[in-house]
């Protein structure tokens, strides 16, 4: 069980932290706003999974694959969070 959380830990570290710096950085360029950090972060987030792990290290799939998470599991997981993310900023108003 630890294991599977160090092994989606990695996967989306790549994904959370560059996500959270884009996010932060577009809601301080717009009138600040949690509102804006969600619907930023529900935008970027997918969109650097694509250029993560679709264009540029698409064979760590195969990684992930073999550990028993495939590529649906994965991107659902990323939209999951993605929409959680702005679910959470919007009741923080």
């Amino acid at each position: 069980m630890a294991r599977n959380f160090t092994i989606l830990w990695i996967f989306y570290k790549k994904i959370l932290i560059p996500a959270l710096l884009f996010s932060l950085l577009i809601s301080f360029l717009l009138p600040f706003s949690l509102e804006t950090f969600g619907l930023s972060f529900l935008l970027i987030a997918p969109v650097l999974h694509y250029f993560i792990y679709e264009l540029r290290f698409k064979s760590e799939y195969y990684f992930y694959a073999h550990s028993g998470f495939s590529r649906t599991f994965l991107w659902t997981g990323t939209l999951l969070l993605s929409l959680a993310v702005k679910i959470i900023t919007l009741f923080l108003l």
